[in-house]
């Protein structure tokens, strides 16, 4: 009898495709993830002259509708001051008009509260564009962050409004910075270490399961082959000759 296993070559098919569903569910994760609504402001390195202007934009990233913002913007006095305040042109864009202004600025400690507001509920922009634009000068050099809070003192986040100004909309929000210091490293961005991440997690989620597969075998199937032996066929003239 001829015995042949498959329980092995099973075993290595399902490694595989362990492998190539934790892979395939990383790219599915990064490539249809609905958009995360950010607020940034930029950062800025490498400012090493007194006096220099700097822009910094304060832009809204993959926004749904949004009929309005507030907010309140610090900063260090100590190293930068602010020259101008202007709307970005992320609002300027819709058919109807908003209110823009600063609603209160304190230099001496470095706040100011900013707010912009279509004047008629259901207006709105949708996207991603620039909604405030301020040029700091440097008074010292060194490096100062720009960090974006709540209006008030009660809230933690920057409001912004929804389409209708009933709710406000969930957002990540990422503050800027002006810095004498060179620029950071691609691998040290937010969004590198966050692939890097999910790559580690599909690469540990394939592992677990080879590990499983091989602490808990299932039994081996072994299949018998029947060997058939092939007899000659005699002519009937030698047959009558050999009887």
């Amino acid at each position: 009898m001829h015995y042949t296993c498959q329980g092995e070559r099973n075993l290595k098919r399902k490694m595989l495709f362990l492998v190539l569903i934790a892979l395939l569910a990383v790219v599915l994760y990064l490539y249809l993830r609905p958009p995360t609504p950010i607020l940034s402001a930029d950062q800025v390195y490498n400012v090493t002259e007194v006096g220099q202007t700097v822009p910094i934009n304060f832009t809204m990233t993959n926004m749904p509708g949004v009929n309005g913002w507030n907010m309140r913007v610090t900063w260090d006095p100590n190293y930068l001051q602010p020259a101008a305040v202007e709307e970005g042109p992320f609002f300027q864009t819709a058919a109807s008009k908003s209110f823009f202004g600063i609603t209160s600025e304190d230099k001496e400690i470095g706040e100011m509260i900013v707010a912009d507001v279509f004047l008629t509920r259901g207006d709105n922009v949708q996207g991603t564009g620039v909604i405030l634009i301020v040029n700091f000068t440097t008074v010292q050099v060194g490096t100062s962050t720009i960090e974006l809070h709540a209006p008030g003192e009660n809230g933690t986040d920057v409001v912004i409004g929804d389409a209708q100004n009933l709710n406000l909309v969930g957002h990540i929000e990422v503050d800027g910075l002006i810095s004498n210091e060179g620029s950071p490293p691609v691998w040290a961005s937010t969004d590198f270490q966050s692939t890097i991440i999910l790559g580690e997690i599909a690469v540990l989620t394939a592992v677990s399961g080879i590990l499983y597969l091989r602490t808990h075998p299932r039994q081996l199937r072994v299949t018998k082959s029947k060997r058939v032996d092939l007899q000659p066929v005699l002519d009937p003239e030698d047959q009558r000759q050999s009887n």
